[in-house]
C-alpha cells in the first residue's frame, strides 16, 4: 500500500513514531535483539521499492510536493538538486533534515532567483548545504533532482508554494538507469561550471 500511495511528511513521521512506540511497549531484556530487528524491518517497509518504473504526478494539489519531499527523506547517502528556485518551506525543511542527518546535499540554482523575496537559498547555504549558482546573464532553468544516483525527479514543477497551490505543473519520478545517469552527468558538468554561492 505504501508503494502505491507515496506518504506525505506527516504520515511518514506518524508511522515512524508508531514503530518506536510499539517497540518501546513490547521490548524486554529477553527479546531486545528481536525488537531491534523488527524496528529495522518496519522502517525498511516505509522505503519505496527500487524498481525500474516511472510515475507522473500533477499539481495543483500536494502530489508533486509530496513526491519531492518523500524522495529527499528516503535518501540514503546523497541528493543532487538542480532547480531554478526554492521557496517552499516544507521542501526546504526536508532538505535541511537530510543534510543534518548526514546525507550529502548539493544544490545548483539560478543567481537571479536566489534574490527573490521568499527564496530559501541563503538559509540553506547558512545551514551548511553546498550551493552553487549560475553567474551568467542567462537562467539556470533546470528543475530536477537525483537521489542516491538511482532515482530522478524532474518536470515543470518549480519548488515554490504557488506551484503546489495554484499552478498546473508536473513531476516525473523514474528509476530507469540510463535516464538517471544522463541527468547525473548534466549535474556533474554544471557543478564544475557554476560558481560557489557567496553569503
Amino acid at each position: 500500500m505504501i508503494g502505491e500511495h507515496p506518504l506525505d511528511v506527516d504520515q511518514l513521521n506518524f508511522l515512524r513514531s508508531k514503530i518506536y512506540e510499539i517497540a518501546n511497549e513490547k521490548v524486554t531484556p529477553d527479546n531486545y535483539s528481536f525488537v531491534l530487528e523488527w524496528i529495522k524491518n518496519a522502517n525498511s517497509a516505509l522505503l519505496p521499492k527500487s524498481t525500474e518504473k516511472s510515475d507522473a504526478y500533477f499539481s495543483p494539489r500536494d502530489a508533486c510536493r509530496n513526491i519531492i519531499i518523500n524522495q529527499i527523506m528516503y535518501a540514503s547517502t546523497k541528493i543532487s538538486i538542480c532547480v531554478f528556485t526554492i521557496s517552499d518551506d516544507r521542501i526546504t525543511s526536508a532538505i535541511l533534515d537530510s543534510h543534518k542527518g548526514g546525507r550529502e546535499v548539493r544544490i545548483i540554482t539560478d543567481n537571479d532567483k536566489s534574490l527573490d523575496l521568499g527564496s530559501d537559498i541563503a538559509r540553506l547555504a547558512n545551514e551548511g548545504v553546498a550551493v552553487k549558482m549560475d553567474a551568467t546573464r542567462n537562467h539556470m532553468h533546470h528543475k530536477f533532482m537525483v537521489v542516491d544516483d538511482n532515482a530522478l525527479v524532474t518536470g515543470s514543477y518549480n519548488w515554490t508554494l504557488s506551484a503546489a497551490k495554484y499552478n498546473y505543473e508536473n513531476v516525473l519520478l523514474t528509476r530507469e538507469g540510463g535516464i538517471v545517469r544522463s541527468f547525473m552527468n548534466e549535474f556533474t558538468h554544471l557543478w564544475r561550471e557554476m560558481d560557489d554561492y557567496r553569503l
